[in-house]
């Protein structure tokens, strides 16, 4: 019983002390490269936000973190009903989608 209850006790205590975890939602990316060279990339991946910062993993072999102190100065953030994209001027463009567009 005191074990029990001693190890009930020490998981509320870790889990108070863990750092939130951002949500996270699975979307569909489409990145273009400003460099009409290079083909664009279009598939599943993951989306997350915690504090305004904005991460896209398990794109291809990429992953994208865009911090909310950087946006307007590295790069433009447009939210629309349908997604957000990520644009950096003469470098590339991210769609995230809620749905394949």
């Amino acid at each position: 019983m005191i074990r029990t209850t001693l190890t009930a006790a020490a998981l509320a205590i870790a889990a108070l002390a863990a750092p939130a975890q951002a949500d996270s939602t699975k979307a569909y990316c489409m990145l273009t490269w400003d460099d009409t060279s290079k083909e664009s990339i279009k598939g599943p991946c993951t989306f997350s936000q915690d504090g305004g910062n904005a991460y896209v993993d398990d794109f291809s072999f990429y992953k994208f973190a865009f911090s909310a102190e950087e946006q307007g100065k590295t790069y433009k953030r447009d939210n629309k009903e349908s997604g957000i994209s990520f644009r950096r001027k003469s470098q590339y463009t991210l769609g995230v989608y809620w749905y394949v567009p």
